[in-house]
């Protein structure tokens, strides 16, 4: 296969992987019809005074103890160092939780990034529901609280305790604990009935099952859950249709591609978890064996340093795709020269020079073997007139051609070959981790978005904007294409040169991380293939 062909097909495929790879990210998967809601059942709630918590739990700090019970909600508010936190005691629920260290949007005067809040016909999160003997879910229950509104930094603890009747006499018991430097809570669930029966509690989360209109700040991804140690991963689109899970259950939750809010049970035997829309919401449950069980709250930042600190491998909430192998040391380069830099922009900068020194070699020789490839073009062009009607007896004079002037005819290939995980694994590094969120560089408010917003204007209604850097990009590799010596059919030269124009359409919808690498590399390249232009005239 002549060598220019073989370079185009390489590059189609890769321009076709990766822009399959962003639409999968960017639009997730097609909605699809959603079953008929289920019914949850609740009793009434009673409002005496329950009986005292038998939960453990560590005093908040000398806190006032409070007891509050009787018809009207009351709401308490937990702050740390990394977020606040509204609870309130209709329910026993978590009603809302902001980050201190994440804003809702690139604007500095953007309130904090709220990723629990009260929506019409979504149930708030942390609700406890219970199979037997009939379905009886806890959202009407007025709950009893010990505790008072928190205020914890460091390494301070505080906790809460919230108890509840129903109005067969089983007695629901939530206690949390928060550290005031963590985003983990410990949850501790107990069930009492009247009678003494062994009742299964089901831990609830919650978010909006309709999620057709993209928050680019924080783009929703679904379910996710670590069974069996196998990954489990359903789209909003997926989750609806109802999923249940059992095994090994290291964590289950919701996931953004920045943020994460999950469940860890301590021991995660012989658990149960599913997934199902109702109404319209998405509601998770996580199951273990009847009487108390012991959980990890999670919910904070997909930072991978964070996660792997929580421990039970949540860090594989983070998808990386099959390129994680790639990514994640990718990742971990940026963290060490973040620590030096404090700028994104200059780390992928000195990560593209890093990886362009390591392929040095290998892209030296690549153009270096199309240079010797081009100064054979007027020999091939005699052996097409001499051959052109045996295309058998053409090819083995042109591999003879080659052979005997010391040229690879793939030899230009192997570079792009080796480069294609590198740039999937850079996409998946730069676009899916939390560190290039709101990350500016120059005239960029976000790495993590298409540099086009950064400059945004509009016109008839479009929201548009001016894409600087991937402009840029598109000149640069037209100019290390112009300059790449040709071999072959003119055709397929010209060919190759719609290939820039190709990429700066692609790179439009690409984060501004990845235009930033691409177009480093091409600087680069256009220096390494102007060097050997002059050392081999």
């Amino acid at each position: 296969m002549d060598k220019r062909a073989l370079i185009g097909i390489t590059l189609s495929v890769l321009v076709l992987i990766a822009y399959q790879q962003f639409v999968n990210f960017y639009y997730g998967a097609p909605p699809t019809d959603s079953p008929a809601p289920a019914i949850v059942k609740s009793d009434e709630a009673k409002t005496s005074t329950p009986a005292p918590s038998t939960a453990k739990v560590v005093p908040a700090q000398a806190a006032p103890v409070e007891i509050f019970s009787g018809q009207s909600a009351k709401d308490l508010k937990v702050e740390t160092d990394n977020y606040i936190a509204t609870f309130t005691t209709q329910g026993a629920r978590l009603k809302s939780f902001k980050f201190k260290k994440f804003r809702t949007s690139t604007d500095e005067k953007s309130p904090p990034f709220e990723i629990v809040s009260t929506a019409a016909g979504v149930p708030l999160p942390l609700g406890v529901r219970l199979q037997s003997p009939a379905a009886l879910e806890d959202s009407a229950i007025a709950y009893a609280v010990q505790g008072a509104d928190l205020k914890l930094t460091g390494d301070a603890k505080g906790s809460l305790v919230f108890q509840g009747q129903t109005s067969n006499g089983t007695v629901i018991t939530k206690a949390l604990t928060f550290n005031g430097a963590s985003y983990s809570i410990d949850l501790e669930v107990g069930v009492k009935s009247a009678d003494g029966a062994a009742l299964v509690p089901e831990v609830l989360l919650t978010d909006k099952s309709d999620h057709t209109a993209a928050n680019h700040d924080a783009p929703f991804e679904g379910y996710i859950a670590l069974v069996d140690n196998k990954i489990k991963r359903e789209a909003a689109a997926e989750a609806v249709k109802g999923h249940e899970f059992s095994g090994e259950v290291s964590w289950a939750g919701f996931g953004h591609t920045y943020f994460f809010i999950a469940l860890l049970p301590d021991n995660g035997a012989q658990h149960k978890i599913s997934v199902r829309q109702v109404s319209t919401a998405l509601v998770s449950a996580i199951a273990g064996p009847a009487g108390n069980g012991r959980y990890t709250l999670f919910v904070g930042p997909k930072e991978i340093n964070l996660l792997e600190s929580v421990g039970k491998g949540i860090e594989r909430s983070i998808d990386f795709g099959y390129f994680g192998f790639v990514s994640k040391p990718l990742l971990y380069v940026l963290h060490f020269f973040h620590r030096l830099t404090s700028s994104y922009g200059i780390d992928i900068i000195i990560l593209t020079v890093l990886i362009k020194l390591l392929m040095w070699p290998l892209t030296h020789k690549s153009m270096v073997s199309m240079k010797s490839m081009a100064k054979l073009g007027p020999q091939m062009e005699k052996l097409k007139e001499k051959f052109g009607d045996d295309k058998e007896k053409l090819n083995r004079e042109i591999m003879e051609l080659y052979k005997r002037n010391g040229v690879n005819p793939l030899g230009g290939c192997l570079p792009m070959v080796l480069q294609f995980p590198v740039f999937i694994g850079l996409y998946n590094a730069l676009s899916t981790p939390i560190e290039l969120r709101h990350a500016p560089f120059m005239w960029i408010k976000d790495l993590s978005r298409p540099d086009w917003q950064a400059l945004p204007f509009t016109f008839n209604d479009w929201h548009l904007g001016i894409p600087i850097l991937t402009i840029l990009m598109g000149g640069s590799m037209f100019l290390q294409q112009w300059m790449t010596p040709s071999a072959g059919d003119p055709n397929q030269r010209k060919m190759m040169m719609l290939m820039p124009l190709m990429f700066t359409f692609m790179f439009v919808s690409f984060p501004a991380g990845l235009t930033v690498y691409w177009l480093v590399n091409n600087v680069l390249s256009i220096v390494q293939q102007h060097w050997i232009n002059r050392g081999q005239k």
